[in-house]
Formats: C-alpha cells, structure tokens, sequence
C-alpha cells in the first residue's frame, strides 16, 4: 500500500537556478543547447537562470523546427513563473512508496516512505532564499526532521554566494555521477558559483567560450569516524565549440574532530601536498578528474557521447586509479512529441580497465574510513564502490508537458566483497531493474507515478526483496 506523504520539492516556484532532478526539463534544455539555443555549458547542477532566460529571450523561433518551438514554449513559461522577481511562493509535495530503492538516478524520487515539508522561496533582484521544512517516517539516517532545499543566496556581480542545503550534479550522465551526485541527500554548505557563463575578454583564453566556476565547503554528518568533517568542491566547465563541453573537478573530504582543519592544511590541500606527509599530518582523501560530452545535432539522427573519469589517487598533478563513466544519446520527434534515448556504463572500481580492476579502493581512505559517503548513501555513483551498471533509459514529452521515463539497468554491486563500509551491500550482489515514470501537469498540481520490478540475486543488501514497487507524488504551488 503507497502512502500519501508531503515532500521537500526538488524544484521550486522561485529560484535563481534549476536544481537536479527534473528529467523533462533537462531534456528540454539539451534539446535547446545542442540546437545552439543555449550557448551556456549543460553539465553542471544546479543551473543558473540567468544564462537560459537571455538566451531564450533572444532565440529566433521561426528558425526552429516544431519540437524545439515547443520545447523552447515549455522553458520560458518555467522561465517566467521561477524567475518571478519579489513574489513569494509557497508549495506542498505529496508523495508516497511501497519500498524505499537505493538506487537512484538523476529523475528525483522519494528517498524514505513518508514525508511532510512545506516550502516557501523567494527570488530577488540581489538576495533569494527558500525555506524547505519537512518530517519523514522511519528514515534510514534517524533524522526525521530535516530543512534538505533550504538556502540564502546573494548575488554579487557575475557571482552568487549561497549557504544551504541543496543538491548538486556534476557531469554528463544521465543515471550517476562518478564525483558528485544527488544520491546522497544535500549536505549543508557554503557555495560560490558563477551567474553567467560569459567568455573570457582576453585573447589568450577566448577560445575556451562560455564557462562556469563552481566551489563549495560541506560539513558531513556527526555520526562517522571524524565527526563533522568537511568536503570541499570545486568544478569549472567551459563549451570551447557548440558541440563540445569539458570540464575538470575535484572533491576533498578533510578536517573533523580529530584531524588539522587549519589554513596550513587546506593549503596542502589545494596544492596537493598530501602523499608525502605524515598520517597524522595528511590534510585529507581526494577526487580528481574529467568530463566531456561531444555531441553531433545534424543530419536525420541527432547523436551525443559523454564521458567522465574520476581519479581516487595523484600520480604527480595528475588524477590516477580511475573510475569510469561512459554513455550515447539521441533524440527525435514523433507525431508531435519529442523523446531521448541514452546508452551508460558505468565502473566505479580503481585502474576499471584492467583485468581485474583494483577491488576496495574507491570511495574509502585510509584516513577517513566511513568513505565518501554522507549519512549512509554515496556520495558519487549510486552503485558505491566496486559497482558495474549498464543502462538504457527512453524519455517520451508530449507537447503540453506529459512525460514518461523507461529506465532499465543491469547492476553489479561490490564485485569482491572487499568495499568497506558499502553502503547497498556487504558482498558481491547483482540487480536486474526496470522503472517506468509518468508525470503530467493538473489543474490542481502536478502528478507523478513510479512503477518498477527488481530481480535481486542476494540477501545482506540495502535493497528491498524481489518485486515490484509503486510510489506517487504530488505537487501543488499555492499562487
């Protein structure tokens, strides 16, 4: 039986930027992007606003095909009602789960089987801020309370500094990110992102085209071998030619009781100064690496390939022991509607191209040994360590905003056993899932329903036993 729970909105009435987890709308914007609508880079979450609205507003429509008029319709009605400047919303989210499942993927869905929040935000010219407070029943952390959504941010110039709780997505990927991803739930954080993405006005560094700089501080949770530690992140991305996009990132987990937090130390950090020092000196576990996506919008069918990564050692300045994500994608038209097929594979095992890879090295430390992983959930791919995933997903967006979302992944989870502190298995388990979502806007709210069946091949995981599983959401804006 599903049931009927309130729940922090992934996204909200009022923002500067548009969080992860809205498939639609992410299909909508690579449409646009691929077309040369949208000049800005696509592969970082959240995105600003400020990039999409003026390039929406300057787009020649008679130019464009009938599916890219309709989805360039769908952003600017989101653009016009999100941006709203000065006005205050207010939403409640209903929904509800026969069976929580770990594995997610950028599609946002309940994490617990009840939960209640209400929001309210609001977007200025200069300050936006969004107060996301919830209740969920029996969750897997013990925190029943929780303010995931919430934030402050201040526009300075061409930046926003912001302090809250909020998801992020760094890479092309479609089902995980190999760095950083929304698996876990949002930690609490101070951020400073770039607003626009314009070009750099020297010569010298031109070519690169529109880019973006991002970087965060986190603080992990109590409840974990040095409490309160710290991650620190930072992601810049550049789109040096319409088709192509880059970007380079780096996460560092560091500090906590017990640990050097000082300034000495976060700049060995930076630097890279850590292999060489003393244990107990050593200023903490990083992630380095890179991503791309190369896409080719003529001819009859348009196609995309992505790639990322993501090293969990350094072999001089370098990223080394990487972990890899790769992946297809095209999209068409059919009889008035649009739709997105993509292709992934993803490896999170050191040195993956090898035979055999090196079993129990990613996402652990020899320092900080609950992992990089916040409140029980990795905080890269959502297979964890030592996983193997393969996927197909098929997108399908009629012209008034309908969706539905066939997603289907064939998933090995720490494939030696040797993953410490796995956060889906204590040993060697294989999953076989399909999901199908719908979602369609109402007169009173929007609706969203999950319907999927697992095959899981071992017992001792955090997954639920074989079978189906339902949930429904519900979300209505109060204007």
């Amino acid at each position: 039986m599903v049931t009927a729970i309130l729940a922090g909105p992934s996204t909200s009435r009022a923002e500067p930027w548009i969080g992860p987890g809205d498939l639609a709308l992410r299909h909508d914007l690579q449409q646009l992007a691929d077309a040369g609508v949208l000049h800005a880079p696509t592969m970082s979450w959240p995105l600003p606003w400020a990039d999409i609205s003026a390039d929406i507003a300057a787009a020649e429509v008679s130019g464009l095909s009938p599916r890219l008029q309709s989805a360039l319709g769908r952003i600017q009605v989101r653009a016009v009602t999100e941006t709203a400047s000065q006005e205050i919303g207010v939403a409640v989210e209903a929904a509800g789960t026969s069976d929580t499942w770990a594995l997610r993927a950028f599609e946002d869905t309940p994490r617990e089987k009840g939960e209640l929040a209400v929001t309210a935000d609001q977007a200025g010219d200069r300050l936006s801020w969004k107060l996301s407070a919830g209740v969920v029943a029996d969750p897997d952390d013990g925190q029943e309370l929780r303010l995931d959504g919430s934030y402050v941010a201040v526009r300075l110039g061409n930046w926003n500094i912001s302090a809250g709780a909020i998801d992020r997505w760094w890479g092309p990927g479609w089902e995980g990110s190999l760095i950083l991803s929304n698996n876990a739930r949002p930690m609490p954080s101070v951020a400073l992102d770039r607003k626009e993405a314009r070009p750099f006005s020297w010569p010298i560094l031109n070519w690169l085209g529109p880019w973006r700089l991002s970087t965060f501080m986190g603080q992990l949770e109590e409840d974990r071998d040095y409490p309160h530690a710290l991650l620190f992140g930072m992601r810049a991305e550049a789109r040096p030619l319409p088709s192509l996009q880059v970007a380079a990132s780096r996460t560092a987990q560091w500090c906590g009781e017990g640990r050097p937090c000082g300034l000495s130390t976060f700049g060995d950090l930076l630097t890279g100064d850590d292999n060489s020092e003393d244990l107990a000196q050593e200023p903490g576990n990083q992630l380095a690496g890179f991503d791309v996506r190369w896409s080719w919008p003529g001819g009859g069918v348009p196609v995309a390939i992505y790639a990322q990564a993501i090293g969990e050692d350094e072999a001089g300045f370098l990223p080394s022991r990487y972990l890899g994500l790769f992946g297809a994608e095209t999209w068409g038209q059919w009889r008035g509607t649009s739709w997105r097929m993509h292709l992934e594979y993803a490896d999170t095992a050191c040195d993956f191209p090898t035979s055999p890879p090196a079993f129990g090295c990613a996402y652990t430390n020899h320092i900080y040994s609950s992992g990089y992983r916040y409140r029980g959930r990795a905080i890269g791919h959502t297979i964890d360590a030592d996983g193997e995933s393969v996927g197909l997903g098929v997108l399908w967006l009629t012209g008034a905003g309908r969706h539905w979302n066939l997603l289907v992944r064939d998933v090995k989870l720490n494939r030696a056993g040797m993953a410490a502190g796995h956060s889906l298995a204590d040993g060697p388990a294989n999953v076989n899932d399909i999901s199908l979502t719908h979602g369609r806007p109402l007169a009173w709210g929007n609706i969203a329903f999950l319907l999927g069946y697992a095959d899981v091949s071992a017992t001792g995981t955090a997954l639920p036993d074989n079978g189906f599983r339902a949930s429904l959401t519900w979300r209505y804006e109060l204007r």
